[in-house]
């Protein structure tokens, strides 16, 4: 145990070294205009690459033929920013289409890596066990939807990256104290959330919530002086608005919307006005019926774990089930194991039930847009609860190695991780890597 206690930062570091291998694999070989959205999400990178300049939502350069959908109305231009630097790279090398398009799809590779690496560094303070610790990043970095989301140009993994920094900052800092590094760091992943896509924005209020209730509890505590409590508040506050305030600003000055959201729309009803067909279609019986009489939830749960292309590309039922069952079961040991403590960790509580409001909020807020906006049940919308469902399943499968006789324990969680593992690569080397609707 010493032994692999020394060896842990290198498991940890090869294994997001392979993961990483893994998704660039998997970028160079996906076609262009066969992900959701990437077609005009990669027009933005594609603009700053060839102008220099951020993109106007009226450019038709970033504009599809219909609809007068562009995604140049949104101040989350930070994932179009790092591809477009990451293109102005590969030019030094060559210009290839493919290979610019490749060097766009780094960011994503990125944002993967990123956010395996906070979970996996998030799981060992609550569980103070490097074994389950590392077989978290075989659980987050092999799920074939993040895999998938981690290849193609995209701002959904941007937004789980930025959450699972806040998650992990947040965890540290309540363990330990709030300081200057820790604040910096989760103004960090709540600038990546904010220019990164607005669905993150359920965790960035709780998170923000939960940052103050510790500042506070920390001061009361005289674990800080208060002084130096609020200038720790201060100087985050500042690095955020600094970094984010020019986007939003640009966007009001552009088209009197700060986020976006009223413009695009605006832009779509002029598509209609002109005689154009509809495109989109909300779900317009309401909420709970879109609950109990279609199909929301089952498709957003299948394409959480694997479902791929445009939605178009289905693994087998088997896939589904083992990804239910599997995760399920460590969340159900989570909850029920909890209940049994008779825990005095109120921090700890508080923070769980923020980060249920922040996975509650994220769903609902799926659910809205079907039914207002268009009917799309996709799951990277709600992926942004990724890190902490990761997280909680860790920590129930160390409650039950806790409860449960250790001798067998190692050797049982290796098997269940090289199940995941073994399931988790064939189902992408199957519909993906091998599919010639998606690989070219």
């Amino acid at each position: 145990m010493k032994k692999y206690k020394k060896l842990t930062p290198n498991i940890t570091f090869l294994s997001i070294a392979i993961l990483l291998v893994y998704y660039l694999i998997v970028a160079y070989k996906l076609k262009l205009n066969v992900s959701p959205d990437e077609l005009l999400r990669y027009e933005i990178p594609l603009y700053i690459y060839q102008h220099g300049m951020l993109p106007i939502g009226t450019d038709k350069a970033v504009m599809l033929p219909y609809g007068n959908y562009s995604y140049a109305y949104y101040p989350q231009l930070l994932g179009g920013v790092l591809s477009a630097l990451f293109m102005k790279v590969m030019s030094l090398f060559s210009t290839d289409p493919k290979l610019l398009l490749f060097a766009a799809r780094w960011t994503s590779a990125l944002m993967g890596i990123v956010t395996v690496y906070c979970v996996v560094q998030t799981c060992r303070l609550f569980t103070k066990n490097n074994f389950l610790s590392n077989m978290s990043a075989v659980v987050a970095g092999l799920l074939p939807q993040f895999v998938y989301l981690s290849a193609y140009v995209n701002n959904d993994i941007v937004a789980i990256a930025g959450v699972s920094i806040m998650i992990y900052t947040l965890t540290l800092a309540t363990k330990s104290n709030w300081n200057y590094k820790n604040s910096l760091v989760l103004a960090l992943g709540i600038i990546i959330c904010l220019l990164g896509y607005l669905n993150s924005v359920p965790f960035v209020l709780v998170g923000i919530g939960y940052a103050i209730f510790l500042l506070v509890e920390q001061i009361r505590n005289k674990k800080l002086l208060f002084k130096y409590g609020i200038w720790i508040l201060v100087v985050a506050v500042i690095v955020v608005i600094v970094c984010v305030a020019p986007l939003y600003i640009r966007n009001y000055y552009l088209y009197h919307d700060f986020t976006g959201a009223r413009v695009f729309s605006a832009a779509y009803q002029r598509w209609l006005d002109g005689g154009g067909k509809p495109t989109m279609h909300p779900y317009s019986s309401g909420i709970i019926k879109l609950i109990f009489n279609t199909d929301w939830i089952v498709t957003t749960f299948k394409s959480m774990v694997s479902l791929f292309g445009y939605m178009n590309v289905f693994p087998k039922l088997g896939y589904y089930i083992f990804y239910l069952l599997f995760f399920y079961t460590g969340l159900l040991f989570s909850i029920v194991l909890l209940s049994k403590e008779k825990s005095k960790d109120t921090k700890t509580k508080i923070f769980n039930c923020l980060m249920l409001i922040g996975v509650l909020l994220t769903l609902f807020l799926s659910m809205y847009r079907s039914v207002t906006t268009d009917y799309q049940p996709q799951g990277r919308y709600v992926l942004t609860v990724l890190p902490i469902f990761i997280i909680w399943w860790t920590i129930g499968m160390n409650k039950l190695r806790k409860s449960s006789r250790p001798k067998y324990s190692g050797f049982l969680y290796t098997t269940l991780i090289t199940v995941y593992a073994i399931i988790s690569l064939t189902c992408v080397i199957h519909y993906v890597v091998l599919n010639s609707i998606l690989i070219g």
